[in-house]
């Protein structure tokens, strides 16, 4: 039975942007963009009565093979196996609503601020997220920048958009 790779990488992006945890000078993990309570992560878009702001959305966008490596029937090690790498590719969105405030450093960040620092410390979750204690083994990402920054008065939200992909070893 082949390893659910597509589910564990999302499962590990999304439990790390809620945690808020990324690696700084001081060590791995030792930097937190937020707590647990101040930003809701969603897998998918949420029913509009359910969507708590702010805000991140994590959305599987694509995936499939990048390379073939092993070819077929490759001996390694005793054993046969055949794969590739393959990626999957990620929109995520980041929104706040204009009275939404979070504190940092004593100070409320609102609005485009806001939308800023969740812009900066998403990118620094995700090219951050750590694969070690999964069964997939993660082969590089490719991040695109947060692009679409704006504002939409008449449901009065900060909004960006980012894309990644990630690659990882199919094994089968």
């Amino acid at each position: 039975m082949a390893t659910d790779h597509l589910n564990v990488i999302e499962r590990e992006l999304i439990d790390n942007l809620r945690a808020g945890t990324y690696n700084t000078t001081a060590g791995i993990g030792s930097g937190n963009a937020w707590s647990s309570g101040d930003v809701t992560v969603f897998g998918q878009f949420p029913e509009p009565e359910d969507t708590t702001y702010p805000c991140i959305v994590v959305e599987m966008t694509a995936h499939g093979t990048e390379q073939q490596f092993m070819g077929q029937l490759l001996t390694s090690g005793g054993s046969q196996a055949i794969g590739e790498l393959y990626g999957v590719g990620f929109n995520l969105y980041c929104m706040c609503q204009s009275e939404n405030s979070i504190t940092i450093g004593g100070s409320p960040y609102k609005q485009r601020r806001l939308i800023n620092y969740l812009m900066l410390n998403c990118a620094n979750v995700i090219m951050d997220c750590d694969f070690t204690s999964t069964s997939t083994e993660v082969e590089g990402r490719q991040y695109t920048g947060f692009r679409e920054i704006g504002y939409n008065p008449d449901l009065e939200l900060w909004i960006s958009q980012t894309s990644m992909v990630i690659t990882f070893k199919n094994t089968r």
